[in-house]
């Protein structure tokens, strides 16, 4: 039986529940906004695994300038106590020995100095004997190059081997649960953007298995599905049926042994506005993209921002790709008073082209 194999049978039933459970607990971190919760939230979690007086968190990135301190008791993370220890750091042994090795495996005060020893040094005297911290149970986590995490239970008696185990036991589970929710908070941001972006032309998306079952869907798309499906149950998580028959429609018919027809999308009429939904068909599911047309809207939005109502309506229908001859048309005026309605449109939002002007059109629309 090897040494690790006699340390984890030490372990009561009661340590093992306990690891299983704080195991469980660990990954769901991922699922928490923002990034800087994780380490309150680990934190919380490595104080029910072992007991102790105090937790600490401690992660460091000196490349940019980035330091989280976090801890059970907030009286003990503050930055009169960080500077007493940064003074101190030199007699604490277990960091000395992880910063000199980069070896992080579970370390205690007494595993290196006695106890009259440890209450000899300046780190008890002026800083632990204030908070009757008797011995220290330390982790160190390299995360990422230039990155680590350091993590400590603070305790008014001597850790056990015992408990030494559970964390050692905890530790890989500790680095996949911050870089889960490392990945997590960047595939976020990143969906943020993309959605910011999408809003800016007006276009919502949602992407959903076979079953409708939605995998993402952007705020707009949402909007547009209320709005125009009259849909208020499980929109976050369900595609509605009208919608979903129509994909599965589109499955079928390129499915069918002959040559299937033209994929035109769906359209939906309501008053004065039009929304159209594309299909891209994507492996185990679709991704529609939701587009809506409303001069309406789009010119009431625009009133908003200094244009005259009929400046308004000129610009409400160049966004939607109207030439001049075509708006005049549409209004029952003539192209020149279109083209002097263009003019002061420019002027009034600061850009120099037709095409600006839309784009502007459809940025403010979007924040509507």
């Amino acid at each position: 039986m090897s040494l690790t194999q006699m340390k984890i049978d030490q372990l009561t039933s009661a340590d093992h529940l306990r690891l299983l459970e704080f195991v469980r607990e660990c990954y769901a971190i991922r699922e928490f906004e923002p990034l800087e919760e994780f380490s309150g939230r680990l934190v919380a979690l490595l104080a029910r695994l072992i007991p102790s007086l105090h937790v600490s968190y401690a992660e460091t990135c000196p490349d940019l300038s980035e330091f989280i301190n976090a801890g059970s008791v907030p009286e003990i993370v503050t930055p009169e106590v960080g500077r007493l220890l940064e003074r101190h750091m030199k007699e604490h042994s277990p960091l000395v020995y992880y910063m000199l090795t980069g070896d992080g495996q579970a370390a205690r005060i007494s595993d290196y100095v006695s106890q009259r020893g440890y209450h000899n040094t300046g780190l008890y005297s002026d800083f632990y004997r204030h908070f009757d911290i008797e011995d220290d149970l330390c982790l160190g986590i390299a995360t990422e190059p230039n990155r680590s995490v350091g993590i400590a239970w603070h305790s008014d008696r001597l850790f056990t081997e015992r408990e030494r185990c559970l964390a050692n036991l905890a530790r890989p589970h500790i680095v996949q649960a911050w870089k889960n929710a490392r990945l997590f908070h960047e595939s976020t941001g990143q969906l943020q953007f993309l959605e910011r972006g999408l809003e800016a032309v007006s276009l919502g998306m949602i992407a959903c298995d076979a079953s409708g079952r939605v995998r993402c869907m952007t705020a707009l798309a949402r909007r547009y599905l209320a709005e125009y499906f009259e849909a208020t149950k499980k929109l976050e998580s369900q595609v509605p049926e009208p919608l979903l028959s129509w994909v599965r429609g589109r499955y079928a018919q390129l499915n069918q042994t002959d040559m299937p027809p033209v994929q035109l999308p769906l359209v939906m009429e309501k008053e004065k506005s039009q929304l159209t939904v594309r299909l891209l068909s994507t492996e185990g599911g679709a991704l529609l993209l939701l587009k809506e047309k409303n001069p309406a809207r789009l010119a009431v939005t625009l009133e908003e921002h200094s244009l005259s109502p009929r400046e308004a309506d000129v610009l409400a229908w160049a966004a939607h790709g109207k030439t001049n001859n075509e708006i005049a048309g549409i209004l029952g005026i003539s192209l020149p008073t279109v083209k002097k309605h263009m003019e002061h449109i420019l002027q009034k939002l600061g850009v120099e082209t037709r095409t600006a002007a839309a784009a502007a059109a459809l940025q403010f629309v979007s924040r509507a």
